[in-house]
């Protein structure tokens, strides 16, 4: 599996799943082949009912051979101490999506099969922590992307540069 860079443009032994988790699979059968790849994005929305850092979630976004109609998000869902990670396929683009507010590139993955799963399969076994009251989905995308780059699916660059933007992005909403 190659890394190229996308700036142009804890498991519990159950392959990345918990009990908790919520599945939505992709409807039809792609056939194998060579030359795929996935890019990874995090999604930014507005909080709501009210805007401001706090209040602003995150999710990732894997978009599969650049079809926007080909992807699955993966998002954290529920609130303190019930936290679970929750993956849907094939959502609407993301600017159709309500109080959507930006898309960071994070890297694209080369793969030989668009059926892979390894990039997946890391992000559903990064730690949900349900034990830090002040815990959030923007804390869980930066775990994310923690993961990703000890595995190296994603460069340090790629991680820093990600997350740095995502920061920002929150941080143009009002502080309380």
């Amino acid at each position: 599996m190659g890394i190229v860079s996308s700036t142009a443009g804890h498991g519990d032994g159950n392959n990345g799943k918990s009990k908790d988790q919520k599945v939505v699979q992709p409807t039809g059968d792609q056939p194998e082949d060579v030359g795929h790849s996935q890019t990874l994005w995090i999604l930014i929305f507005r909080g709501h009912p009210r805007d401001i850092q706090s209040t602003r979630v995150t999710e990732l976004s894997i978009v599969f051979d650049d079809n926007e109609n080909r992807n699955l998000t993966i998002r954290i869902k529920g609130q303190h101490p019930i936290f679970r990670v929750e993956e849907v396929w094939d959502l609407p683009p993301p600017r159709t999506r309500p109080h959507f507010y930006r898309r960071l590139a994070v890297a694209t993955v080369e793969t030989t099969s668009d059926l892979d799963t390894k990039l997946r399969d890391a992000i559903l076994g990064t730690h949900v922590n349900n034990t830090e009251p002040d815990w959030t989905c923007q804390n869980w995308v930066g775990d994310v992307l923690t993961t990703l780059q000890d595995a190296k699916f994603i460069t340090d660059e790629e991680g820093d540069n990600a997350l740095n933007g995502m920061v920002n992005y929150i941080a143009r909403a009002p502080w309380q």
